[in-house]
Parts: structure tokens; C-alpha cells; sequence
């Protein structure tokens, strides 16, 4: 019986998996429409989707590695999978070597959102769906409290997503992510909220990965041609902050009165990191008050925005050594931790240097709750708990 209980939670790290082991559960008649990984003639392998230019292999498979991240492969030269392309054993061994306890993981960062762009949608929610009975068929059930695979979710309508969320939490997926607003819509809807009252219903958590719907203000590249008013207000709440993912997700939700009617709603956006939230929550709050008082920002909210952001989300950090120095200017309570293997930022193999550089200082409370207790709670994962023994 392991005595072992979690020290660090990695509520940031990725699948970026061949094909063959999940591509199995798609039904033969879409088998020609799905994506398909072929070697190439420089060396690694790219993938080929329907409406896509050719995806070459880079720095999602650096693992750790130094270099370009360019012709990287799934696979070693002695024809093993490379760190972070294997199966849920592998990547148990993996953990242990970096020093961690557990991962939040998030697909394969080329083929979820690029498949996107298959016409037949019937063939790109099948994709969906193998996708995520790997998960919970094949992957998960290792170490469920140790690989905690969010499932994803389809792009092309409410009733869709819903299905899928609902399939995710029958299967036993812990959590999920969006890559749109659940209409599969660039901006909330009142038919979204169909979709915020089941996934409450389910207790299903939900994330996004830097963020869902888009990135930008819409005066960035669209200028005064903005028709949208609750985009149009939601980048007035963030109009210095362009860059500063997922604020501007965040911005819509809240000018969109989610989560006022939706108070329990909570969400986590992954890989963001912290530091900036110090100056970006007080910028939303006096750009609320600014365009409030000049009049050109006529939804009246019942909070200060930073009020709504340090109930309804939590951020993923990577790589911010100066989270620890800043955390009483930063919503300690909102932060998770990501080392975002095998991509090419990963802190992997070093993890545990860089948390000590992090929390240098930092009370051993604080780093609990940071590297355990907020995720687990998040998560609904036992924080003291013996978890599964790496299998031999």
C-alpha cells in the first residue's frame, strides 16, 4: 500500500500522443476523413488534416530537450516514444522523475483545435468522441488520481457540447476544456447558458487552455467595425491589456452576466501565468470606472471586475519566478502551478528547481495550497489521499 501523497500537482501538461492509440475507437466508415501522421523525409513527422496545411512536429515535442524544436519526432532513435508520447505508464515514470505527484493534462495541441477545420462534422465530432474514450477507456484508469485528462469538447453548437460534456462525465473524465464559447460562437450567448447550468448540474469542472472564444480585443483587428456589444464592452474592460490572456475571455463573461447568473460558476485557464494579474485586475477595475464615468460603458455590474475574476477563475503558471515575491499583490487563492511538459517552455526535467526558485521564501502553507489544495479542490481530487504507486 503506497503511503505517498501528493507534494505538486501539475495543472498544466499535455498529451502529444501518435495517433494509433486513440484513432482505434473511430468508427471505420471515417477513418479516411480522419488525421493522419506521416514521416517526413528531413526527419519527425507531421501531421495531415483535412483543411489544413501540412503540421510539422516541433516544440510540442520538445520535452525538455535543448534546440530548435524543429523535425522532432514521437519516437526515440532506438524506436521507443519519446517523454511525453507515451502510454499512461510512461508518463507515471515521468512524473516521478520531475517530481511530480499528478497532472491536469490537455490534448495534443495540433489535432484538437486544427480538426476543426474537417467539413464533415459528423467525422469531426467522431474524432472528438475516440479521442476521449481513450481517455477514459485506455489512459485514465492507470492512475485516475494521478492522470487527470480533461475530454474535449466539439465546436459546433450547444446541444453538441452538452452531449459531449455529459459523455465526459459518464466515462469518468475528471474534467473538460473549451476551445470556443459553448455555441462554438467567438462570444457568449444566451443560448450558452444551457450548457453553464448541466455542467454545474454534473459538477463537471471546466477549463480553458490560455483561454476560449479569442484572445483580442475586437478594436485590435477589427477597429471601429465592431456590432457585438458585449465584445464591444468587454474590450473597453481590457483595452490595456491586449495580450494578457484570457482576460479578454474573462471580460466577456462577466459583461455577459455569466456569471451572475451563474454564481457558483467557477473556471480555470491554464498556462497564463500570474505576475501581470497584479497591475491587469487593478487596470479592469479603473477601465470600468473610467469608460463608466465618460459614458461609453452602459452595463452597471453588481462587483468590481476583479471581484467577479477572484470568485469565478483561476490561472495556470508556468514559468514566473516572480510569483513568489509578488503574492500579496496576486489572488494567491486563484493560482495553480503547470510545468506544461512535453511542450517547449516545460520546467521538465527541472520542476522542482524552479518551484524552490519560486517559492523561495514563501511559507510552506502557501506553497500547499498553490501546488495541492487549490488544484485538488478544483479538480475533486482527496489532497491527503495515498495516491496509485507507479506501476513497475
Amino acid at each position: 500500500m503506497s503511503s505517498r501523497t501528493y507534494q505538486v500537482i501539475s495543472a498544466d501538461g499535455h498529451l502529444e500522443i501518435p495517433a494509433e492509440p486513440w484513432m482505434r475507437y473511430l468508427p471505420e466508415k471515417y477513418r479516411d476523413r480522419a488525421p493522419r501522421l506521416v514521416k517526413l523525409a528531413e526527419g519527425g513527422e507531421g501531421w495531415l488534416i483535412e483543411g489544413q496545411p501540412m503540421l510539422k512536429n516541433g516544440a510540442n515535442l520538445a520535452g525538455g530537450s535543448p534546440g530548435s524544436g524543429r523535425q522532432l519526432s514521437y519516437w526515440n532513435a532506438d524506436g521507443s516514444l519519446a517523454p511525453g508520447a507515451g502510454d499512461a505508464r510512461q508518463r507515471l515514470r515521468e512524473q516521478d522523475a520531475d517530481g511530480l505527484d499528478a497532472e491536469v493534462l490537455y490534448p495534443p495541441i495540433f489535432v484538437t483545435t486544427a480538426i476543426q477545420t474537417i467539413a464533415d462534422k459528423n467525422v469531426y465530432r467522431a474524432v472528438l468522441r475516440a479521442y476521449n474514450t481513450f481517455l477514459a477507456r485506455d489512459f485514465c484508469p492507470v492512475a485516475p488520481d494521478r492522470l487527470i485528462a480533461c475530454g474535449v469538447l466539439p465546436v459546433t453548437g450547444v446541444e453538441d457540447a452538452i452531449e459531449e460534456l455529459k459523455f465526459c462525465k459518464e466515462a469518468g473524465l475528471k474534467a473538460v476544456v473549451m476551445h470556443e464559447f459553448p455555441s462554438g460562437k467567438k462570444v457568449p450567448t444566451a443560448e450558452d447558458d444551457a450548457f453553464w447550468e448541466t455542467a454545474l448540474k454534473l459538477g463537471m469542472p471546466l477549463s480553458g487552455h490560455v483561454f476560449f472564444g479569442t484572445r483580442y480585443p475586437p478594436f485590435i483587428t477589427q477597429g471601429a467595425t465592431v456590432s457585438d456589444a458585449n465584445m464591444a464592452a468587454a474590450g473597453l474592460l481590457t483595452a490595456r491589456q491586449v495580450g494578457f490572456a484570457p482576460m479578454f475571455t474573462v471580460a466577456q463573461l462577466i459583461v455577459g452576466g455569466v456569471f451572475d447568473r451563474f454564481p457558483e460558476l467557477r473556471i480555470y485557464f491554464a498556462e497564463t501565468n500570474a505576475s501581470w494579474l497584479a497591475c491587469a485586475l487593478w487596470q479592469m477595475d479603473d477601465n470600468y470606472g473610467t469608460w463608466v464615468r465618460a459614458g461609453l460603458l452602459t452595463q452597471k455590474l453588481r462587483d468590481k471586475p476583479s471581484a467577479y475574476f477572484r470568485q469565478h477563475v483561476y490561472c495556470g503558471f508556468i514559468r514566473d519566478p516572480q510569483v513568489g515575491r509578488m503574492l500579496d499583490l496576486l489572488p494567491v487563492d486563484n493560482l495553480m502551478f503547470g510545468s506544461d511538459f512535453p511542450h517547449g517552455v516545460t520546467t521538465y526535467p527541472r520542476t522542482s528547481e524552479a518551484l524552490d526558485q519560486t517559492f523561495s521564501g514563501v511559507s510552506a502553507d502557501v506553497r500547499r495550497k498553490v501546488l495541492v489544495e487549490t488544484p485538488a479542490k478544483f479538480f475533486g481530487l482527496d489532497a491527503n489521499r495515498p495516491i496509485t504507486p507507479t506501476p513497475q
